[in-house]
């Protein structure tokens, strides 16, 4: 899945120079966090999101320090807290990804960053953005291995087991049949949940039983 698929092509977006108090109204009207700022070019220009909103003088309730005169940034954060336009308040380092990024990359970027949306964009163009909503869409609770047969399925469940769970040959057996998953050996009762869902994510498996050897009686 790629971002082209994922993503929302009819993008609610505002100008620099539109007033704040207009850019909220867009955000509850459209039910939205965030808008794209685009420029009289087209381009993309920056991003106003809730949390920039939320960092403005009205809703700081901690003790005001007091003026720095001799600290420029003191005066441009006090245009971001204080200004009415929505060039003021938004978020000039911008997050943004290709058509052809990955999900693997959307989301990476999304935690790296702490952002809920990120713009696509085409040659410099905004063509479209996805958010977390639009991730959450996809069916992570479907089966993401798909093996026919039961031959198919003890290979495809022995192999996962080794690879995502370090439980290789030496440590449990995997029986298939008729599709349901046996699943042999000392596995630590904290590991059990584990060995189950990587089982039953295995597209066709019919059950997943989990039982440990027989003691071997001393001679």
């Amino acid at each position: 899945m790629l971002a082209k698929d994922l993503m929302t092509t009819r993008v609610v977006h505002i100008s620099p120079g539109a007033s704040l108090r207009h850019a909220i109204r867009m955000m509850t009207d459209n039910d939205i966090s965030g808008l794209p700022v685009i420029d009289d070019g087209g381009a993309l220009c920056g991003m106003l999101t809730e949390g920039d909103i939320l960092k403005r003088h009205e809703f700081n309730f901690a003790p005001k320090a007091a003026p720095d005169a001799g600290d420029p940034a003191f005066f441009r954060n006090y245009v971001k807290t204080h200004g009415l336009k929505v060039e003021d308040c938004m978020s000039r380092k911008i997050v943004s990804v290709a058509p052809e990024a990955s999900v693997a990359e959307i989301v990476t970027l999304m935690r790296l960053h702490s952002v809920k949306r990120i713009p696509v964009l085409d040659n410099g163009m905004l063509v479209g953005i996805v958010s977390r909503r639009d991730v959450l869409k996809l069916d992570i609770g479907m089966p993401d291995v798909i093996a026919r047969g039961d031959d198919a399925l003890q290979l495809a469940v022995a192999t996962r087991l080794q690879t995502e769970l370090g439980l290789g040959k030496d440590k449990v057996e995997v029986r298939v049949r008729n599709s349901v998953v046996e699943i042999i050996g000392k596995i630590a009762s904290d590991a059990e949940e584990a060995v189950r869902i990587l089982a039953a994510s295995i597209a066709d498996v019919g059950g997943v039983v989990i039982r440990t050897p027989p003691m071997q009686s001393a001679r």
